[in-house]
This record gives structure tokens, sequence and C-alpha cells, in this order.
């Protein structure tokens, strides 16, 4: 997210927006029937199998640059592709390989536009019914809609998740630890991801959806060393289960950072609908 990476001057104000880099980073998206595939791949199944994930959010924000004093109301669409191949290397370890690209266009807070791309491998073991899972990410930011190369950046990760059902209730407790070393230095950081998706059960296709999550960052080098930012955020939706493979989730999220340096806090009140495919 590069406005949370880079320094306060120098690297402009280029932005990332979160809950669905968070749910393709964890498998959350596994938890709706639309993506049930996601992590759901029968035991005994070891020959490859191609997916592709779309989704497609307009999304309204009062606070388009993530700024502490200069909040502006926005609109922004992301549209977001993943082309993956999974398999099993052994009965209980699956691979994954990935990439990945999305973007945000505002209609009118241009700074605000930003793209990423991905290329990932992962692999997960169950351990103690828990997936966890070792993960690599080569990651491209540009500004604009794939305009400047912002910053290329390498990402390993170790997570770890499971679901718990009671009832017509899901929790999929997740957590996640990464370091990014990147070719700019105040991009390097450390950081934890705790998340609590939540799914209650109205329907066959109607569902109520929350997200709360925390993320801690540690930065190491260049501006923004010793810099600790932490972001607090909780969200809550409806979800509509349209196929198999395709849902309409309509939510709002509310976001707010603290950080050692003042200029960094934000609150922020995002609203939209999101549609999810998976082929």
């Amino acid at each position: 997210m590069p406005v949370r990476d880079l320094p306060l001057t120098g690297l402009g104000t280029i932005l990332v927006r979160k809950l669905n880099a968070l749910a393709s980073a964890f498998g959350l998206l596994g938890m709706q029937q639309a993506l049930a595939a996601d992590e759901a791949a029968p035991e005994t199944a070891h020959r490859p199998q191609w997916s592709v994930l779309i989704s497609f959010s307009p999304t309204y924000t009062n606070n388009a640059l993530y700024s502490r004093d200069d909040r502006r109301r926005d609109v922004y669409a992301e549209p977001d592709v993943t082309l993956r191949l999974d398999g099993k290397l052994t009965s209980d370890i699956s691979y994954r390989l990935y990439g990945r690209s999305a973007f945000d266009t505002f209609a009118q807070e241009e700074p605000g536009n930003e793209t990423f791309a991905i290329l990932g491998a992962r692999l997960t073991r169950p351990i103690l019914d828990w997936r966890t899972s070792i993960i690599y990410e080569h990651r491209f930011e540009f500004t604009g809609v794939y305009q400047d190369l912002l910053f290329t950046a390498d990402d390993v990760m170790i997570s770890t998740t499971r679901d718990f059902s009671y009832g017509p209730f899901t929790v999929s407790p997740t957590a996640q630890l990464s370091y990014r070393f990147a070719d700019v230095p105040e991009a390097r950081r450390y950081r934890l991801d705790l998340v609590l998706p939540l799914e209650a059960r109205i329907t066959s296709r109607w569902s109520l959806v929350s997200t709360p999550f925390l993320e801690a960052y540690w930065f190491t080098d260049g501006f923004n060393e010793g810099r600790q930012d932490i972001i607090y955020s909780t969200s809550l939706g409806l979800r509509y289960s349209i196929a198999n493979n395709i849902s309409l989730t309509t939510s709002a999220s509310y976001e707010w950072r603290t950080s050692n340096v003042p200029l960094r806090h934000y609150r922020e009140l995002e609203i939209g609908p999101r549609l999810d495919m998976a082929f």
C-alpha cells in the first residue's frame, strides 16, 4: 500500500484500497459460496486446475487520499483479476501459482489512481486443522493506471487460518506475518495482519458478512526508518449468491490508522457493492 509504505515527501501520495487485497492474500473469499472452490479442492485431486477470479467494486469513500487533514470525498472503481493454478504435491500439501492485477480509478481525485500487479506462489499444509501457508509474491506498484513504475518488491509471508462453523455462523480467524524487500528503501517493512471474517447465513442465498481486521507495520529503511503504523478496520455487509460461482456483496467499512508519525493518522468510511466471479 504505497501511501503507507512511502515517506512523507518525494514519492507522491499514491494509494491502494484494502479489503479486496486482504481477501485475496488470505483466501478469505473461500468463505463465499460463490468462491468456495478457493480452499475446498478434493483431497484426492492431484491434477492441477486452472481458475480465474474477477471482482469489480464501485465504491464511495470520504477520504480518497488517506489524509488526516485534507479529507476529500470521491467514488472510485476497482477491477481485480486473478489467474491461478492449483494442485497437490502430496495428499496434505497443496500449491498455488498465480498472477493478479488490480487498479483504482477515481472520478475526481486522480492522484489516488494506482495499480499493482503480482506474481506469486503459495504452499499450504494443514497443521492441527489450521491451513498454514508459506507465500512469496513479486510485486509491481504503479502510479496512475499502469503509468509510471513506483517500486518493485518481494514479499515473503507466513499465514494460518481455520474455519469454525456453528449452525448458520462461520468465523475464520486468520493471522499473517510478512517482510517486504523492495528497491525503494521506504517501502521495506514488517507487517502483521490479524483478520476475523464472520458470516451469518440467512437463507441459502443471503448472508450477513463482516471482516474486522488489524494491520501493524514496522518500517525498516530510508526516510520511514523507525515509523510504526497500526490500522484498525471493521465492516458489515449483505451478500447475495447469484449462482455457485457469482456473488454480490454490498457493505460499509470504517477504518482508522494511528502512527508514531502524526501526519499519518487518518479515518475513512467506504460504502459500495462488490461483484465476485470465479471460473
